[in-house]
């Protein structure tokens, strides 16, 4: 069937498809996708129905513009990070941990929302598709930070070491934000700050 949504172009369009991006992404916080329907999202938007519709086809549609909408801005704040460090003149740690807070920041208003996405993963193909195509750029994205220090760099392969490295700051960062854990956040930062540093420059 064919996609009858239409592409916003005007202000007043685009306000209106905006208006119920961010009322999904709250209800999709607060109640869970499932318990969460299109009839609620145009309301909280303060659209019709029939408007929703205009834009989305349902709410699986309107649930992936929200998760876009995530991940760049994410990314956008790793981005603005690295803009502002420099691995010559910096000290190595300092860097990886200025690295690590930005993940945690950049985690940390979507909680609620990380929780859906994470039920999501495991059955719908599209939304595992597109965090797969995302966790690809966190990787590419640390491979060419890592290379800003490859004459120092202690690791017998630069790819290899990209992927565990953007793994293993995963993982713990994950842990962090949205799992918690009985030992402190500050202790676990230390730790794997202190791994990193050892594994990539041997210090």
């Amino acid at each position: 069937m064919a996609d009858k949504t239409r592409k916003p172009r005007q202000d007043r369009s685009i306000k209106t498809k905006d208006a119920i991006v961010q009322a999904a992404a709250k209800l999709f916080s607060e109640k869970g996708y499932h318990r969460t329907n299109t009839k609620q999202i145009a309301a909280a938007a303060g659209v019709s129905t029939g408007s929703f519709y205009s834009y989305f086809t349902d709410k699986r549609d309107v649930f992936l513009d929200v998760l876009k909408i995530h991940s760049e801005a994410m990314q956008a704040h790793v981005d603005a990070t690295v803009a502002q460090l420099n691995a010559k003149e910096l000290d190595k740690r300092l860097i990886i941990s200025h690295m690590i807070e930005s993940l945690i920041q950049s985690h940390t208003p979507y909680i609620s929302f990380h929780r859906e996405l994470s039920l999501l993963l495991l059955s719908d193909e599209v939304v595992k598709e597109v965090m797969e195509s995302q966790y690809d750029v966190g990787r590419r994205k640390t491979l060419e930070f890592l290379k800003l220090s490859s004459d120092e760099l202690r690791v017998g392969n630069l790819e290899a070491a990209a992927v565990v490295v953007f793994e293993s700051v995963s993982s713990v960062v994950d842990r962090i934000v949205f799992y918690g854990e009985r030992v402190s956040a500050d202790h676990l930062k230390t730790e794997l700050v202190d791994m990193l540093v050892h594994y990539l420059f041997g210090e």
